[in-house]
């Protein structure tokens, strides 16, 4: 994202390890941009919205695409429309949202029963505790695998380990939007659940996750490097279309 000319770019990647990108061949390659008009209010869905738009173009013209990275410009409405299109998406968490609660999981055995307090918490499933203390700990659970199932549109799960002193429980939640998640809070007038936003298909804070925060998109440096082209880092055109046209000529 080029602050100068607000131009907002989508990638694809070849390459399958950081290793291989002095080769050619596995480089990343600029494929598509779009200028984004400055808005001072809600700039950023602004953004968010060319992406999905670019990203949805590129999908229909290479139907291989599994993943996508970019930053925390893609809030959880953004995010939603691409995964129901079948791919992984990954975004660093944003940060302020509170633990929402998800289900409580519950197992009856002849002697009694076992309850799990389920919360979203830091882009994935957590356990709720309380400490000795009275304070509230929200212990993130296992995720043993990312699953995808194709109908319509695709969904995708978190096959879950919950440890139990009476054994541990293997359990199944969503990690995209479900109709029930769309439906209209009464009392709030808003959808009521935005699971995008609170779920994420791989956790930022999970070996995964960290391994793929490398993955920057390569336009972010040549923006760096546009910018700073110019004095005071400003291009000299009018409007975002004439700075599309520069940037193009600079790349």
């Amino acid at each position: 994202m080029s602050r100068n000319g607000r131009l907002s770019s989508a990638e694809l990647s070849t390459r399958e390890d950081t290793q291989l990108y002095a080769d050619p061949e596995h480089r990343k390659r600029e494929l598509n941009v779009v200028s984004v008009g400055w808005s001072a209010v809600a700039d950023e869905d602004d953004e968010g919205t060319a992406v999905v738009r670019l990203v949805r173009h590129l999908l229909s013209k290479a139907s291989g695409v599994r993943a996508f990275t970019y930053d925390t410009a893609l809030r959880g409405v953004h995010r939603a429309p691409l995964i129901a299109d079948g791919i992984v998406v990954f975004t660093r968490q944003h940060g302020g949202l509170k633990p929402h609660p998800l289900q409580r999981y519950e197992n009856r055995y002849k002697n009694g029963k076992c309850s799990h307090d389920l919360y979203a918490a830091e882009g994935r499933v957590c356990e709720r505790h309380l400490t000795v203390d009275g304070e509230t700990y929200y212990a993130p659970l296992s995720v043993e695998e990312l699953e995808r199932r194709k109908q319509n549109k695709s969904r995708f799960y978190h096959r879950l380990v919950i440890p139990c002193s009476r054994g541990d429980h293997e359990f199944r939640i969503r990690v995209d939007e479900t109709n029930e998640d769309r439906e209209i809070d009464p009392s709030t007038k808003k959808p009521r659940f935005n699971r995008a936003e609170h779920l994420r298909q791989i956790p930022p804070a999970t070996p995964a996750g960290r391994r793929l925060l490398g993955f920057r998109q390569d336009s972010e440096s040549n923006h760096s490097r546009f910018d700073q082209a110019y004095p005071h880092e400003r291009v000299p055109a009018y409007g975002a279309n004439a700075g599309l046209l520069i940037y193009i000529g600079y790349a």
